[in-house]
């Protein structure tokens, strides 16, 4: 991983400790994950001032994040597409039109509680310092793949489903934009979605999908997502949306299932006791408290205020005592069922150096068709062949001559 860091600060040292941070962190992942093209990381640390002044008071609810710098579709071994982060796409295919010139972009607030490596230890039961690697570290997880598509894309907030799918014609389609060319294809999900399981049924939310996505079989909708929204809510459906609002914000009901786990007790549980339904938060934690002092606790929800990732891992039972700190932090601060999501997901891992399957470019689009009219005429002008345009370009053009006579 190649991090390319702005730190906005006149304290060189504080910035010192951030290059540091990622620097770990990308010999951290890279000492687990086997990368088979290397992640251009671009890193901004600046004060979060709303109005653009120089100086502003420090808001406390700022953390910061990560995001990968496109989202790619690619097909399965059955066909159905789904979502893939850039970095994990990259692991398959090199180069794809999709791809930003940055695979994972990350911003994080200036802050003045930042605990870095090598700092003084924070006094006990401090919930001022925050561990700066710790965090960072999570965020990156989040951009590299643990990330569920599933969230209120509607004004309508009780219900939830995967990414709405549109197409206007150039590839660029925006699911919220205003712009009113263009047709909704279906509901898609991340690769993460593919492997999250409702854990009272074993049945795996992948076939909610499928059911949601039998609306778009006999519906032809275009427009803006409001036109989207106002057929979903008559429809059947809807109420399958409902149901999984219901599932994602009531405890303990929705895990990862990964590729070697044998019973419950294997699977990663997800963080699904928030209500209303929180898009930032539902699906993309595990749970807090069952995760608390194990050896997964680095993609808990909770801030970890007044702890510091070494403690993390001591407390999880992850820390070798054998080697330094530095190495400890390095060979503990993934857990095993992490690790397992990571090597589902596809990417290949010090455990799991072959993935099991390569995704598949889908074939593209049909060709975009806006019906508009000319004059009073039926065609559609995707339909009229070049022929038929020179006619009537020709006609056209005779008409004005007679007018002129």
């Amino acid at each position: 991983m190649i991090f390319a860091v702005t730190c906005v600060s006149n304290d060189t040292i504080y910035c010192g400790k951030i290059i540091k941070s990622f620097n770990t962190i990308g010999t951290l992942l890279s000492s687990v994950i086997l990368f088979k093209e290397p992640l251009l990381v671009n890193v901004t640390v600046e004060q979060d001032c709303m109005l653009g002044e120089i100086d502003c008071v420090e808001d406390i609810n700022l953390i910061g994040n990560a995001r990968p710098g496109s989202m790619v579709l690619l097909a399965d071994e059955k066909g159905v597409e789904r979502y893939y982060q850039q970095p994990l796409a990259k692991q398959f295919y090199t180069n794809l039109p999709e791809y930003d010139d940055v695979d994972i972009k990350v911003r994080f607030p200036i802050r003045s509680n930042y605990w870095f490596q090598g700092d003084p230890l924070p006094t006990y039961n401090s919930t001022q310092n925050l561990d700066f690697l710790q965090l960072a570290l999570r965020e990156i997880v989040r951009a590299l793949g643990f990330h569920s598509s599933w969230g209120t894309w509607f004004k309508d907030q009780t219900i939830i489903v995967p990414r709405p799918l549109c197409d206007d014609g150039n590839g660029e389609c925006s699911i919220k934009g205003r712009k009113v060319h263009k047709k909704w294809i279906g509901f898609r999900e991340y690769i993460f979605d593919k492997y999250l399981m409702n854990l009272y049924t074993g049945e795996m939310l992948t076939d909610k999908t499928r059911d949601l996505n039998k609306f778009f079989e006999t519906k032809n909708i275009k427009g803006r997502i409001r036109n989207l929204e106002k057929e979903f809510k008559t429809s059947t459906q809807y109420n399958i949306a409902k149901e999984m609002y219901e599932l994602s914000t009531t405890n303990s009901t929705i895990g990862f299932f990964s590729w070697n786990d044998i019973d419950y007790k294997d699977i990663l549980v997800l963080l699904t006791n928030i209500s209303p339904f929180n898009d930032d938060v539902n699906l993309k934690f595990v749970d807090d408290i069952l995760y608390y002092n194990t050896s997964d606790f680095l993609m808990r929800y909770r801030l970890p205020f007044g702890e510091i990732l070494q403690n993390e891992i001591i407390n999880g039972g992850n820390y070798d005592n054998s080697t330094n700190s530095t190495d400890s932090i390095l060979y503990g601060s993934i857990g095993p069922k992490l690790m397992r999501v990571f090597e589902t997901i596809g990417y290949a891992t010090i455990d799991k150096p072959i993935a099991d399957y390569k995704p598949t470019i889908p074939p593209p689009l049909p060709p975009f068709t806006e019906s508009n009219s000319l004059g009073n005429s039926l065609y559609s002008l995707s339909s009229i062949t070049f022929y038929q345009i020179c006619l009537l370009l020709i006609t056209v053009v005779y008409e004005i001559y007679l007018l002129k006579l």
